[in-house]
């Protein structure tokens, strides 16, 4: 889904045409891949088409669907009170998530060598903590909406052994298992902490018509954006070989820079009274919130609610 009215290239090639007064045909192909190469460097997010694909995951890793441009988030599903103590979990798309024993050769549980020197204090300390967190991450997670219930957000993986922790060699395991999930990009494969399952993988796409042609909004800015890049290319060769004055050559270059950002700009610029309410709700606030990554972002345009003298206040 796109979040502005997409229109075909032919609109930006017939209008190119007419502005240069082309006596031949030019190569359709070449026109086209550079309007390619604009569009990418423009970027803005609004110019993509948003998508969402629910993809299995086999033997720690799953296929990037065709004609991903961008990973947006990947979400993973969970069954509430799972224990995640052993150091590979195995997350199932039927809601039956398990946690299976390690390939070390020792045990997985506290009362392991490692953990000999903890006290019955501190393990009461840690105990009470873990309970303390889960409980704020459980109502933080749910409260977004019954939509993003037992879903979590997947982690990408970081460290200089964000390899190793999504490549499962063998008789290895986790260098750094946790109870959260983590990804690792390798064309074309996203691989995953854990073995078997599915993940929910939300994305930008290049939007193309039926010719396969990209398609552009349905602005202006971006129309002009693109003639003045295909004037750029088109004259570049001339340009080489001294057919042109560098200075005509220059005011091209100038040309396409300028109308690049006017339209990067333009996409960018929230333009209705919904968009901009939503903007200031999710900047004014007293307290900043920090935990908004773990709901997927839901409800960004909730205002705040602060109890000032016993009432709630907006």
């Amino acid at each position: 889904m796109a979040s502005v009215k997409l229109v075909s290239l032919e609109r930006v090639l017939a209008s190119f045409y007419r502005d240069i007064n082309a006596t031949q045909e030019l190569s359709e192909n070449d026109l086209v891949e550079w309007c390619g190469e604009a569009l990418e460097q423009i970027g803005a997010y609004t110019q993509y088409q948003e998508d969402v694909d629910y993809i299995p995951v086999n033997e720690y890793k799953a296929l990037i669907p065709c004609g991903l441009h961008q990973i947006v988030q990947i979400a993973y599903k969970f069954t509430e009170g799972t224990s995640c103590d052993c150091a590979i979990k195995i997350v199932n798309s039927d809601d039956n998530a398990t946690c299976t024993s390690s390939t070390c050769s020792g045990s997985c549980s506290t009362t392991d060598d490692t953990c000999n020197g903890v006290t019955s204090a501190e393990d009461v300390i840690v105990t009470q903590t873990r309970q303390l967190i889960d409980y704020h991450l459980k109502y933080r997670f749910t409260k977004t909406g019954a939509y993003y219930t037992n879903f979590k957000p997947m982690r990408l993986a970081s460290g200089n052994f964000s390899v190793a922790k999504t490549a499962h060699c063998e008789d290895c395991i986790n260098l750094s298992a946790t109870c959260s999930e983590e990804y690792a990009v390798d064309h074309p494969y996203i691989k995953t902490s854990f073995q078997t399952g599915s993940i929910c993988l939300a994305y930008i796409r290049q939007p193309l018509d039926d010719r396969g042609w990209p398609m552009i909004p349905d602005d202006v800015s971006y129309t002009e954006a693109l003639k003045r890049y295909l004037a750029y290319k088109f004259k570049y060769g001339d340009f080489l070989n001294g057919k042109i004055h560098p200075n005509i050559y220059a005011k091209l270059e100038d040309d396409w820079h300028w109308y690049c950002a006017q339209a990067r700009g333009k996409m960018n610029m929230p333009n209705t009274i919904d968009k901009m309410q939503n903007l200031l709700d999710q900047r004014k606030r007293l307290i900043p919130n920090e935990n908004r990554y773990y709901g997927f972002f839901g409800n960004l345009n909730t205002p705040e609610k602060l109890a000032l003298g016993g009432k709630y206040k907006h």
